[in-house]
């Protein structure tokens, strides 16, 4: 049996969180008040707030410095500065809306302990609602939960946005505090409307733009003007209220201070860099899962100021095995952001308990392993028995519910679950959001190994329950979300000498140009007889987990695209050698703009540390008014489809085959008496005839053409070729092969290069 587990990273153009280092001394933190604040290099400092609460749940707001001890691995750290943060907004009337005049917060100032230095402002305490996918019933609560919020727990100096999952990440409202638009936003998000009317993509295209044209925000040219150009920019979503250039839930009436607008258009950016980031991970993903979304918003949020907490309803949240770094990587993200999640629990009171059926699951592990140590020695192993761990690991996690609480609790909010009323929890949410304590503090050890750093607080007063995030990934700062695993990846890239303790291969391939861009496939394929298995002779299993990082830069060493695959294998052992023989492929399409482009690919072995390095340049033609090729790929073999298989775009599917690609490697003659090739063809429309001819050439010179017959075209008038010749006429050797369409004076061409061998 083998397990694939497809796991996505995103390129974000947003900083990581505020850290930075160096070798000289420490320094004192300067602070803003309209951003995170900047330190100078030779520091390393991380942002902490923390809620403090009595025994009975009531806020305490008169700690001070010396009796709070910070922790990092269980080493007490330096806290720079300590200081309590409260927002004066008032709570509103229902139905207003308005944006109020900005009031300055009540800081503490720090004590002497803890450092001089003025507080930092906080001009807006920004609420993001997300919406998972739900039933109906669960919709019903999500909404009366957010509607509680809304009405109850919105100050003046709250500004609310909201997102809902679907097939992506949707905007339905940017941030506002006008409380009816939220309302409407609201009802759409959980009224289980087909939102494939607003896709994703138009939605980043037309952030971006917006975003451009009403702060100057530098994005890049084909940014701009990507997506569906005739979408007027002031498009927006319901209640939005923006139009003219105007930020949404504002009005020209609206005595706002500088601050405020700072902090204004800092949303609008995060709006922008969220639905861009969910965009590339749309594009990435294989299944729906909520993480990314999530990942996507709390890295988006990173460079904004003030208090921030995402609400996200949610009928739970499973964590299966495969997918512990991408929650991993989430707590982290979100912790270094400065995002505290407070997760709904949407299908409130239940009548059966998550529990009862990670119990059940529990009982038919514990009886698998019964029946096992009672078998004799001749007796066979069974599927079950194999599985005994993934099962035992799986039923763990069955508790959805659990993995709503993780991600609450380990980002320093709280999980609302198990009832139908929530006006105690909007009480409680409100509180949090308007006063707490902010840390600077300087950890024990500042060397970004990857790491996880877990984060403790110790308090004097015994009647004090504190609530604060759990710890995150020791990263260097960057404009990427890193998944834990991926870290030696990249460490791999950047060595002087980077290692190729295996072989591995790796190619770009265009096809069809498109509006976004030409349409390219990325490919990377490990022989997994490169790699070494773990086998256990008395479960007479093997595994092995393989992990795959490539990365697409453009000419000035831009990284455009990123992917990343994880690939746990294992099965019984008499399979092994049946492993071996395999490959474990990472496959991903995108639309890149025309140019040379550098693929950077790494592949290690978890556990050994065994790594392999390959770099490959490649060229994406500009797409011209004549004729148009695909790149031209020699196969290695054609896989039948199942009969009932649905439809698709894939660009290497021909009639009832998916084509394999041969990535790199000699070629024997011995195993390949005939030598297939595949492009596809993208005649001019209303040119003349299209004419086709192969050529091969060795060591400069033309040694075989054919001129084959051009297939006939689809209903888009698009030509998939598939061509071969008989191997056994060509001496081995380096060959470079070339077709050429051509229609009338206009052509194109496309070559591939091999070594053939006996």
């Amino acid at each position: 049996m083998r397990r694939f587990a497809a796991f996505v990273a995103l390129v974000c153009p947003v900083a990581l969180v505020a850290l930075a280092s160096s070798a000289t001394g420490p320094a004192r933190a300067q602070t803003s008040p309209q951003g995170p604040p900047e330190f100078r290099a030779g520091t390393a400092v991380v942002l902490l707030d923390v809620i403090a609460r009595d025994k009975k749940g009531r806020p305490v707001r008169d700690l001070k410095a010396e009796e709070l001890q910070v922790f990092e691995n269980d080493q007490r750290c330096e806290v720079r500065s300590f200081r309590f943060v409260e927002s004066e907004g008032t709570l509103e009337p229902a139905g207003t809306g308005a944006v109020a005049a900005a009031v300055a917060p009540v800081v503490q100032p720090p004590t002497a302990e803890a450092g001089a230095g003025t507080g930092r402002r906080a001009p807006l305490n920004l609420v993001t609602m997300l919406f998972d996918r739900m039933s109906l019933e669960d919709s019903r609560l999500a909404d009366k939960a957010a509607r509680d919020f809304v009405e109850h727990g919105i100050d003046t100096r709250t500004q609310v946005a909201v997102f809902k999952i679907g097939m992506g990440l949707l905007l339905v409202q940017p941030f506002t505090a006008d409380k009816d638009a939220l309302r409407q936003a609201i009802d759409l998000a959980t009224s289980g409307k087909d939102f494939k009317d607003r896709p994703l993509t138009a939605d980043a295209h037309r952030a971006v733009r917006e975003y451009a044209k009403t702060s100057g925000f530098p994005v890049a040219p084909e940014a701009v003007t990507g997506g569906d150009a005739s979408t007027p920019s002031t498009e927006s979503a319901p209640g939005s209220g923006s139009g003219g250039g105007r930020l949404p839930g504002t009005s020209a009436a609206n005595d706002m201070s500088v601050g405020m607008r700072e902090a204004l258009r800092k949303t609008k950016e995060a709006e922008m860099r969220a639905l861009v980031m969910a965009d590339s991970l749309q594009r990435q993903m294989e299944g729906t899962w909520s993480m990314y979304p999530l990942l996507a918003l709390v890295k988006a949020q990173a460079p904004l100021a003030g208090r921030k907490t995402l609400l996200f309803f949610s009928p739970g949240l499973q964590v299966p095995p495969n997918l512990d770094d991408v929650f991993k990587a989430l707590v982290s993200e979100a912790n270094r952001a400065s995002v505290s999640v407070y997760a709904v629990d949407s299908r409130g009171l239940q009548s059966r308990s998550d529990i009862q059926g990670s119990g059940a699951a529990l009982r038919d592990a514990a009886l698998t392993s019964m029946q096992q140590q009672m078998k004799g020695a001749s007796d066979p192993t069974t599927v079950a028995e194999m599985q005994i761990m993934d099962t035992v690991d799986t039923s763990l996690r069955l508790n959805v519910q659990q993995g709503l609480s993780d991600l609450s609790e380990g980002t320093g909010g709280f999980l609302v679950a198990n009832a139908n009323e929530f006006g105690k929890a909007v009480d409680r949410l409100a509180t949090d959001i308007r006063g707490y304590y902010e840390i600077e503090y300087s950890p024990a050890v500042v060397t970004f190994d990857g790491g996880f750093r877990a984060i403790s607080l110790k308090v004097a007063r015994k009647d004090v329950v504190l609530q604060s995030r759990r710890g995150y990934f020791a990263l260097p700062p960057s404009d990427q979300i890193v998944l834990p695993y991926e870290m030696p990846l990249f460490m791999a890239l950047s060595s002087a000498t980077p290692p190729h303790d295996f072989g591995h291969q790796a190619a770009a391939l265009h096809f069809a140009p498109g509006p976004e861009g030409t349409e390219t496939v990325v490919l990377v394929e490990v022989p997994l007889a490169a790699a070494d298995f773990v086998v256990d002779s008395k479960k007479k299993t093997f595994s092995q987990k393989l992990t795959t990082l490539a990365v697409v830069k453009d000419a000035d060493g831009r990284v455009v695209e990123r992917f990343s695959d994880e690939y746990p294998v294992s099965g019984p052992l008499d399979q092994l050698e049946a492993a071996k023989r395999s490959n474990a492929v990472l496959r991903r399409v995108v639309p890149l703009a025309s140019g040379k482009y550098t693929l950077e690919t790494a592949s290690q072995v978890r556990g050994t540390g065994k790594t392999s390095i390959e770099r490959v340049s490649f060229e994406v033609p500009a797409a011209g008014d004549g004729p148009q090729l695909s790149s031209l790929c020699l196969l290695r073999r054609a896989d039948p489809l199942p009969a009932d298989a649905p439809p698709s775009a894939d660009p290497f599917r021909y009639e009832a085959t998916r084509l394999v690609p041969h990535l790199g490697g000699a070629v024997s003659q011995a195993a390949n008496p005939n030598l297939s090739f595949f492009a596809r063809l993208y005649p001019r429309a209303g040119g003349a005839a299209p004419a086709l001819t192969l050529d091969f050439v060795r060591d400069g010179k033309t040694v075989g053409r054919a001129q084959p017959p051009v297939p006939a075209p689809d209903a888009s008038g698009r030509i998939a070729y598939v061509g071969g010749v008989p191997s056994g006429g060509f001496p081995p050797g380096a060959y470079e092969v070339r077709l050429t369409l051509a229609q009338g004076a206009e052509k194109a061409i496309a070559s591939t290069k091999f070594d053939l061998v006996p």
